[in-house]
């Protein structure tokens, strides 16, 4: 976050003061770009023993990274105060098609695809010129993350293959980042986006017992985005 508020306040030094058109109100526009989700996951390892150095580490881990396009839209209110800087909330709904996939123990193989993402948040900008506006942005966000863990892939073909289970959790997490937003009209603007989202851990019961292993998940993303949007 500190890094975007720092290319903030660069560019605002060559800022135009001048404010001719209010950027006050109310705006609803559509985003899409590039999405990649990360995520790192870990399971206790079932070869080790503490007394024995080459059992391996107590906890398998590996990780993975997608990208894809993403998409959504985003609804918000802007206040231009007496000086200039633009302040406004607003709330979204996103959607991508990244998927992760990771091999932990040998044949095994989990995999996690966020399904949807919302968001609720604040932003804070200073104008460029008449009508744009460099900004920055952050705020909460609240994924659906869908898992699914194949202990053993190898039989899958069988006539009775082994079980493969399946999650799906919401997930909360925060999000920051900045951008460009261009005035084209009096009412219709253009922007380029950068969004950073890291979403907290979550833990998977991989069978039905207290005593069964768990699946830890950790997931973030970047989005680079492009919009049109309306304000009126």
């Amino acid at each position: 976050m500190r890094y975007a508020l720092s290319i903030a306040v660069a560019l605002a030094a060559f800022a135009t003061p001048a404010h001719a058109q209010d950027l006050s109100g109310f705006r609803i526009e559509a985003r899409g770009g590039w999405d990649q989700l990360g995520g790192k996951a870990s399971i206790p390892n079932p070869d080790f023993d503490e007394d024995d150095e080459d059992s391996g580490p107590e906890f398998l881990k590996a990780s993975d990274k997608d990208g894809a396009i993403g998409y959504g839209v985003e609804l918000g209110y802007d206040v231009q105060m007496d000086g200039g800087l633009v302040i406004g909330a607003y709330a979204g709904a996103e959607f991508s098609d990244s998927r992760i996939c990771v091999e932990l123990i040998e044949d095994d193989l989990g995999c996690a695809r966020l399904k949807r993402n919302f968001t609720l948040g604040a932003r804070a900008g200073l104008p460029l010129g008449e009508t744009s506006l460099l900004y920055v942005k952050g705020g909460y966000s609240h994924g659906k993350l869908r898992t699914v863990y194949d202990p053993d892939v190898t039989d899958n073909d069988d006539d009775e293959p082994g079980d493969i289970f399946e999650f799906s959790k919401n997930r909360s997490g925060f999000h920051a980042g900045g951008g460009v937003q261009l005035g084209l009209t009096e009412n219709v603007y253009a922007k380029l986006e950068y969004v950073y989202t890291k979403y907290g851990s979550g833990s998977y019961r991989i069978g039905d017992d207290d005593e069964d292993p768990a699946l830890k998940v950790r997931s973030d993303r970047h989005q680079l985005f492009a919009g049109i949007g309306f304000r009126f």
